[in-house]
């Protein structure tokens, strides 16, 4: 049977939801930063904190733990969630196997994450997101309102579950995490910084195993941000966006509002207390409740802002296009500039927000220049032929 599947075309495009993509890329590198500059992961497994991280710059660390860490990645995964729907919706009105399509996207996303975990950066998040994406395809028939509860039934659960445990590490306080994270420290960043491109691949080989676990962790509150995602994309309100003005503001206010006191709490306990058990899983609070609320409150104000100043969404729109090859660009453009010149462990936490905006500026330029000749970002592209089985004309 011949199948004529065609990707969304720049006339059926929504966007509003690109350019809160390109903007949830800016802080996702915000976040990075932090791990591509210096031994941040290290340091958090052997209890000892590089100078840069330390004294005024840990100022800054605890605003990105405030204001950006896991605010950005919940709002990239429910950029994810409403993407589905958005995929899936438009693939139904042709003729083949919607989940047959959908099914080979996440596997060729899978290709391109694993290959960015392994020769770029081992902080990829595009595994999870493609193994997690499967499961969505379970929940595609299920009404909004059930994914909805289901949604948010997996956050109170991920949040008593820490809250819980942070009890039980606060009556063991005396452990010393550093004697017990020293056991499972097997790599040492800084011989990689000074050694060669094998090394980093022998580094990001070596932390795949810790990252799978964490993955294995962060997958049922990734599965939640997905189904509010796809919850909104089922109610169908970015194609109304017009009309629901008294509701961003009201999810504006209570996702900040209420987000903002316990990434508070959060963004201390990873910036200065990763070394009491107590406050290290008070920290998960962030993944579970925190950076959920921020992120839905960030999207909905950022919408607010693009309605108000419309050449903010147009500025953002086309790096929100081409996320996927922004995402790896961010990673081949940080390990050049932090292993490459040799960096690692050498610029202070104060420069991080200024090397992002910079980077993030030469983005936009390029972002730009690119999709004013072509249809698709380079790798999404790519993503598009092998998710479709046909060659795609890449020029306008």
């Amino acid at each position: 049977m011949q199948h004529n599947y065609t990707p969304i075309q720049s006339s059926e495009r929504v966007y509003e939801i690109d350019s809160v993509r390109g903007f949830a890329l800016l802080g996702i590198l915000m976040m990075n930063i932090m791990s591509f500059a210096g031994p941040q992961i290290e340091g958090q497994m052997t209890m000892e904190t590089s100078d840069i991280y330390t004294g005024s710059n840990a100022i800054v660390i605890l605003l990105i733990n405030v204001l950006v860490t896991s605010n950005f990645y919940t709002m990239f995964s429910f950029l994810f969630g409403l993407g589905f729907f958005i995929f899936l919706s438009r693939a139904e009105k042709k003729p083949g196997s919607t989940y047959l399509l959908f099914t080979r996207r996440m596997i060729v996303l899978l290709c391109f994450g694993i290959v960015h975990a392994v020769f770029l950066w081992y902080g990829d998040i595009l595994t999870l997101y493609a193994v997690t994406g499967l499961f969505l395809m379970f929940f595609y028939r299920f009404k909004p309102v059930v994914n909805l509860i289901v949604a948010v039934v997996l956050l109170i659960l991920g949040t008593v579950f820490v809250l819980l445990l942070t009890l039980l590490m606060f009556s063991v306080r005396d452990m010393d995490m550093g004697e017990m994270a020293a056991v499972g420290s097997g790599f040492d960043m800084m011989t990689v910084a000074g050694g060669s491109y094998m090394d980093i691949i022998s580094l990001n080989l070596s932390v795949l195993s810790l990252m799978a676990t964490s993955n294995i962790i962060m997958a049922p509150f990734v599965l939640a941000m997905f189904l509010i995602g796809l919850y909104v994309g089922q109610k169908g309100y970015f194609e109304r966006l017009e009309s629901i003005n008294g509701l961003l503001w009201k999810v504006a206010l209570i996702g900040i509002l209420i987000g903002l006191p316990i990434k508070i709490l959060t963004g201390y306990a990873m910036t200065y207390g990763m070394a009491d058990p107590m406050w290290s899983m008070a920290s998960m609070l962030a993944y579970t409740i925190g950076g959920p609320l921020m992120s839905l409150g960030y999207v909905a104000l950022l919408i607010l802002i693009m309605k108000r100043v419309g050449k903010f969404a147009t500025l953002l729109q086309p790096v929100g296009q081409m996320a996927l090859s922004n995402y790896i660009g961010q990673s081949i453009l940080m390990v050049t500039l932090f292993f490459g010149f040799g960096l690692f462990d050498k610029i202070d936490a104060v420069w991080f927000p200024l090397i992002v905006l910079l980077t993030f500026a030469l983005q936009i330029i390029i972002s730009h220049l690119w999709m004013k000749h072509f249809r698709f970002g380079p790798l999404e592209w790519v993503w598009r032929m092998l998710t479709y089985l046909k060659i795609f004309d890449i020029k306008k």
